[in-house]
């Protein structure tokens, strides 16, 4: 039991020792103090609910969208990356920062409302207090270190944008203004704390750790207890003002991102993440994709609101690394001012497309999705660009002439290259590689793709499949009515073009039977497992050939083994790790090779630097200081690696032509199966 006040004092006069620890509300205010915070509160809490209303009306303007099924999927993931903050937590000092700022606001946040419900509901209704005795010595204890944390994330926010400046951060004063208001609210709450305490001085003091601590300097200059008393009103105001006039702008100012941006985490884009949203009716719509701001989503204007600056997205775009003009948080950054400085709808004299986002930022996307894996709030930044791609495409044919011509070939040949429709099997020659029919079953059919069968190093990739399917002796055949699927198109904006092809394709593939699809090509892979489903009878059961690969080696079914020991980093290809979350498979494919020295590039795995073919740059100019590829096989280069084991044709494309850019002949750009078949015995 505590029998003496832990501090002495000349004021010690107004709190017994003996007497149970109890939460005084408003010790020291005055009744017009009472009646003032009242009144504000209900102000505060009224221009609050106007504002957000105000906010959610500007985003439910838009167009519709469904974004509420599997809810308790999307629960798991607000509490995982909202509460936890687990995709904040990947940036050490900024996540730690922003962890107390968080955890530290919302703890202080829930204190407050347990004290009103204490003051106002069970005090009133049940003559009972919650805050009273153990209850309320671990709530002053827990709100004071909380608050102590919460300043802590304001220090290290303060030195970071004062000090350090980063370049991808913003660093203008809408920013000082947020950290100054945040501060001075938790710095007077504490010296309200303190200054109570020096008056009273309870025997329980020291449970309120940080106003104890503010306390003793005020205790060793022995002011008379009238000026710790006037000095503690006048704090207690302008902490109550601070707090109002908080509320009241949470909506109006870049605070609304606390309310925004969990919501965003809800209603965030589930996998599959690299599936584009189908046009409906094409053949009757009259407008395609976005050229005027009334045809956003109210997904999309939530996800320009829920944008929190933090720059992560401008840190990994591969397209910003290399020095072109594409900067993904800039255009959101363009597009939420756009919003709220037309309220919503077009401005009159100001386009979307050419005064406010330029086409040639459109068109250096790689669609890599580095920007979405790194954003905090989950905004889907690809889902924009190739909206107001397929505007560009489709209502104005502005395509990049290099685009244009490849686009051109697909429609009329079937393939990007343009090569004769009748050389498709060309890269089976001699190897008696069997064709579908409709009356044969057989395990998978093998979707060779375009690269494969059209460009001569990349046919090596479809003959080591051959290969190692026969040595596992497993059945498949390929399907001689294979066109390209267009997939370039699509994420070019050419929505129709992508659209017919998937009707061929979807016809021919259902007159056989075959247990899965095999693609190796993980764009080829995408599209048949995550948007043929959009159409009818597009359903089938699609592997990479990375995971039938390490499936097989697992089992003992292919023994490859090197001649000696090899140096191999693998480089994880955009559409198969980012977009569908395939790391593993490539890695175990050459783990299990004998002799096979795995190796890590800097950037791997989700944070792993794109080739810098995706999107349709395989086919464009690089107007950039210095191309995607180039960059990646430097990485590879410093890793220290021989061989780069790529799952993907387009990056074995793209790293090869790096590789000979630089002069570096002597690293090895090889496709997995290429690894493993030419290692079987």
């Amino acid at each position: 039991m505590l029998r003496q006040p832990v501090l002495s004092s000349p004021y010690r006069t107004h709190v017994s020792p003996a007497e149970l620890p109890l939460r005084e509300t408003f010790w020291n205010i005055p009744p017009w103090g009472i009646v003032g915070v009242y009144l504000g509160g209900l102000i505060a809490i009224a221009l609050f609910v106007r504002g957000l209303a105000q906010r959610i009306a500007l985003w439910r303007a838009g167009t519709p969208g469904a974004r509420f099924d599997d809810l308790p999927q999307r629960f798991a993931l607000l509490f995982k990356e909202g509460l936890l903050q687990n995709r904040v937590l990947a940036r050490r000092f900024p996540g730690l920062m922003h962890v107390a700022l968080f955890w530290g606001f919302l703890v202080l946040l829930a204190g407050t409302i347990v004290a009103t419900v204490d003051w106002e509901i069970t005090r009133l209704l049940f003559d009972w207090r919650l805050l009273q005795g153990p209850a309320y010595l671990v709530f002053e204890v827990t709100l004071d270190l909380f608050g102590a944390l919460f300043l802590v994330g304001i220090g290290m926010a303060a030195w970071r944008r004062l000090v350090r400046k980063p370049a991808h951060l913003t660093l203008d004063q809408r920013f000082t203004h947020v950290l100054l208001t945040l501060a001075l609210i938790g710095l007077s709450g504490f010296l309200i704390e303190a200054l109570r305490l020096a008056v009273t001085q309870p025997a329980w003091a020291r449970w309120s750790s940080v106003g104890w601590l503010l306390a003793q300097p005020l205790l060793a200059l022995q002011l008379p207890e009238a000026a710790l008393r006037t000095a503690h009103r006048a704090v207690w105001v302008a902490h109550a003002l601070l707090v109002f006039v908080f509320i009241a702008i949470i909506p109006r100012t870049f605070f609304a991102h606390m309310i925004a941006t969990p919501l965003n985490i809800l209603l965030a884009r589930l996998p599959p993440r690299a599936r584009l949203h189908k046009i409906e009716d094409i053949e009757t719509r009259e407008h395609f994709g976005i050229s005027r701001f009334e045809q956003f989503s109210w997904k999309r204007r939530l996800d320009f609101d829920a944008c929190t600056e933090c720059g992560r997205c401008q840190q990994t775009c591969c397209a910003q690394i290399s020095g072109s003009v594409l900067d993904p948080k800039a255009i959101v950054g363009k597009l939420r001012r756009y919003m709220h400085e037309g309220g919503g709808r077009s401005i009159e004299g100001k386009a979307l497309h050419g005064d406010v986002i330029g086409a040639d930022e459109l068109w250096a996307c790689t669609t890599c999705g580095a920007c979405v894996a790194a954003c905090p709030a989950r905004i889907d930044i690809i889902d924009t660009i190739v909206d107001l791609r397929r505007h560009l495409a489709l209502e104005q044919g502005a395509f990049p002439p290099a685009a244009a011509h490849t686009l051109h070939n697909i429609q009329r040949l079937g393939n990007p290259w343009g090569m004769d429709p009748a050389d498709r099997l060309g890269w089976a020659a001699g190897l008696e590689v069997p064709l579908m029919e409709p009356d044969k079953h057989v395990e998978y059919l093998y979707w060779v793709g375009c690269s494969a069968s059209f460009d001569q190093r990349n046919q090596h990739i479809a003959r080591s499949m051959v290969k190692i399917l026969r040595t596992a002796g497993i059945s498949f055949g390929v399907m001689a009515e294979e066109r390209c699927h267009a997939e370039v198109g699509r994420r070019l904006g050419e929505e129709y073009l992508f659209q017919t092809a998937a009707a061929e394709n979807l016809a021919n593939l259902q007159r056989y039977r075959f247990d899965k699809l095999l693609a190796h090509c993980p764009h080829c892979f995408n599209t048949l497992a995550n948007e043929y489903p959009q159409f009818d009878g597009g359903r089938f059961s699609v592997e990479h050939h990375s995971r039938l690969i390490a499936r097989l080696l697992q089992e003992g079914r292919l023994q490859p083994r090197l001649a000696g020991p090899e140096r191999i980093a693998v480089h994880d290809a955009c559409y198969l790790g980012r977009h569908n979350d395939e790391y593993a498979a490539p890695r175990a494919a050459v783990a299990a090779v004998g002799n096979a020295v795995p190796v890590e590039m800097a950037r791997n795995r989700c944070e792993a630097t794109c080739c810098g073919g995706g999107g349709g740059q395989m086919w464009m100019e690089s107007h950039s200081r210095k191309r995607i590829n180039i960059i990646r096989a430097e990485e590879a280069i410093n890793s220290g690696a021989q061989t780069v084991a790529v799952s993907c044709p387009h990056c074995l494309t793209m790293l090869a032509d790096a590789r000979n850019a630089i002069g570096a002949q002597e690293l090895r750009v090889r496709d997995i199966a290429e690894i493993v078949a030419d290692a079987l015995p």
